[in-house]
């Protein structure tokens, strides 16, 4: 007992206000009238605090910074691929959290999930994120080496494709998943749009009577948002895998002679989702905290959203394991070069710090279901599930474009580079970008309610707080 004492002690200091509010927040509180859902939530988009105000021309300023440090590095360094690993790193990060965020705004939706109806406004946020990944794309794609060159073509997926389909297809992959995840946004923004149209004034007023395109709530309008919301949530999963296979092979792999893992694309794409997942977390809770949301969003979306992160943690390791465990038993000339290069190289430490943050730590974090229960602890665990993702990034693909391009064309990679580590324009454009992320989602935040306002709505209708046996419960009504 007292050994149980000395471990539990370190989490219980961790969630202590949380649990403490337990009790009070675990049921939605009693019915609000939708008039005064759409007043308050609409409230929430006018009257910045000085605080949001400084937050946001620091990370405005980091943006720039970034992209001004993205077009000098672009201009002195050129064509040299060897210099670009941490550019690819930052796309592939961008990639993983504006693209796996949305996922939460559509896949628990349709599972019926009532606890993530008033938090899918903030999670489709970030589908308007990947604009930045598009930027930082563009010179990558321009000194992406060509498929052939001197009559050798270099391994790619693309073996029988025109010279410029790697080009080609990187862009317009992103550029679909873009619009997508905006249509998606949007088609399910539509009667918050009327909202604002309704109860708001000024710019915001004109603005939702313009993108509200005459929406009043009647029932053919309401199935056309049901169904335009499953048709891009669909289209939107099945673009993420693509641009996702294309971005691991096309930036990845093939800038690495012999390395082939038909696992990586899956993988990435899973860990995105994690990544997506902290990144929701991370937001609301700094939305609950100071947009005084408390009302609105409950601790069960916590507690669903910890159930969700813990699992995809778990999923890490198991896609992980399964493409080493090919590399490891096959001790072929191309996986032992590939284990050099990708884990025993000049990059292990950043593989055993970033495994750790990734995984083993966020596991650890949130197997305890007092940490799931509050809100403290889990934003930790999700700052180190961020960290952890980078840093994997950073593992993946610095090495892949630390690869000379005289070398590309070996039949595997005889000699590991040197380790590339990072300017002070590397720094400064992944400063940048990931200061966009949050700069973004908080800009978003004064155009429309960062909660869903007709999903709030909809929540309060079919939630009714119950007291069950010596607790607490929800009972959830299942119109469809």
């Amino acid at each position: 007992m007292p050994t149980r004492r000395l471990v539990q002690e370190p989490l219980r200091r961790m969630t202590n206000e949380a649990v403490a509010h337990e009790s009070e927040h675990h049921a939605p509180p009693p019915n609000v009238e939708a008039d005064v859902i759409a007043r308050e939530l609409i409230a929430t988009t006018t009257g910045a605090s000085g605080r949001f105000k400084a937050w946001a021309w620091i990370l405005g300023i980091l943006s720039v910074v970034g992209i001004v440090s993205l077009v000098v590095k672009f201009a002195s360094v050129g064509d040299d691929s060897t210099k670009w690993g941490y550019v690819a790193a930052l796309v592939s990060f961008l990639l993983s959290v504006a693209g796996g965020a949305p996922m939460i705004a559509m896949a628990p939706v349709m599972a019926k999930a009532n606890w993530v109806r008033p938090i899918t406004r903030l999670a489709s946020i970030f589908s308007f994120v990947s604009v930045i990944t598009l930027i930082m794309l563009i010179p990558l794609v321009a000194i992406l080496p060509p498929l052939v060159t001197e009559g050798a073509r270099r391994r790619t997926i693309w073996y029988l494709a025109p010279d410029y389909s790697p080009h080609i297809w990187g862009i317009a992959g992103l550029l679909l998943l873009i619009v997508t995840g905006m249509m998606l946004f949007y088609s399910a923004a539509l009667p918050d749009f009327a909202s604002m149209r309704d109860h708001s004034t000024g710019w915001r007023q004109r603005l939702g009577k313009r993108l509200a395109r005459g929406w009043v709530g009647t029932d053919v309008q309401w199935r056309t948002l049901r169904m335009r919301i499953g048709m891009f949530g669909t289209f939107y999963f099945l673009i993420l895998v693509f641009v996702n296979f294309l971005i691991t092979t096309d930036f990845g792999q093939s800038m690495v002679p012999g390395w082939r893992d038909a696992i990586l694309p899956m993988a990435h794409t899973v860990s995105g989702f994690q990544g997506g997942v902290a990144a929701v977390v991370i937001a609301l809770y700094f939305s609950r905290r100071f947009m005084k949301l408390e009302k609105y969003v409950h601790l069960d979306a916590f507690w669903s959203l910890g159930r969700l992160l813990f699992a995809l943690t778990l999923l890490w390791i198991y896609f992980f394991y399964s493409s080493f465990i090919v590399f490891w038993y096959g001790r072929s000339e191309n996986d032992i070069a590939t284990l050099n290069h990708q884990i025993k190289g000049p990059f292990l430490p950043v593989f055993i710090v970033g495994m750790l943050l990734i995984w083993f730590v966020p596991w650890w974090i949130l197997i305890w279901n007092k940490v799931r229960r509050g809100t403290s602890a889990m934003v930790v665990g999700s700052f180190i599930i961020l960290i952890g993702l980078l840093l994997d990034r950073i593992r993946m693909f610095v090495p892949a474009w630390s690869v000379p391009g005289d070398q590309i064309h070996q039949k595997w990679l005889a000699e590991t580079p040197a380790a590339y580590w990072p300017t002070i324009f590397d720094i400064l454009i992944m400063a940048g970008g990931i200061s966009s992320i949050a700069l973004i989602v908080m800009l978003m935040t004064r155009v429309i309610p960062v909660l869903s306002v007709w999903q709030v709505q909809e929540f309060n209708l079919l939630s009714k707080p119950i007291k069950y046996v010596r607790g607490h419960a929800t009972l959830v009504a299942k119109p469809d």
